[in-house]
C-alpha cells in the first residue's frame, strides 16, 4: 500500500520526502535501464517507464501543493531554461509554507494527540 503513495495527486509533500521518493523512482528507472538497455522496443521498459513518469509528475504536483501552488505550474517546464530553473528552485530547494493551505496541513508538523508549541 505504501507504493500507492507515489500515485496520489492530492495533499502535500515535504522537500525531504520529495527528494527521497524521487530518488527511489529514479533508482528503479536506472535499474530497469541498466538491465534492459535504453531500447524503446522493450515492452517491459514501457511498462516501467510510463508509471514511473506518472509517479514523478504526481510527486512534483504534491510538492507544488506544499509550496502553495497549483499543479498547473508544472507546465512551466516547457518554458526554456527559466521555467525549469524556477521549478527546480521551488520543488527542490525551498521549504513548504509552514501553515496549512488548501491542500492540507504542513507535512512536517507532528501528528498525534499532544500540544505543539512553536
Amino acid at each position: 500500500m505504501k507504493a500507492l503513495q507515489f500515485f496520489k495527486a492530492g495533499g502535500r509533500l515535504s522537500r525531504g520526502a520529495f527528494w527521497l521518493h524521487g530518488l527511489v523512482v529514479w533508482g528503479v528507472l536506472y535499474l530497469v535501464w541498466g538491465a534492459f538497455g535504453h531500447s524503446t522496443a522493450s515492452v517491459l521498459t514501457w511498462v516501467i517507464n510510463v508509471p514511473a513518469l506518472a509517479a514523478l509528475v504526481l510527486l512534483c504536483i504534491r510538492r507544488l501543493h506544499d509550496r502553495n501552488y497549483s499543479g498547473w505550474w508544472l507546465l512551466l517546464v516547457v518554458v526554456p531554461v527559466a521555467g525549469a530553473l524556477w521549478l527546480l528552485w521551488q520543488l527542490a530547494l525551498r521549504r513548504g509554507v509552514p501553515e496549512g493551505n488548501r491542500w492540507g496541513p504542513d507535512p512536517l508538523l507532528p501528528r498525534g494527540d499532544y500540544l505543539v508549541v512553536r
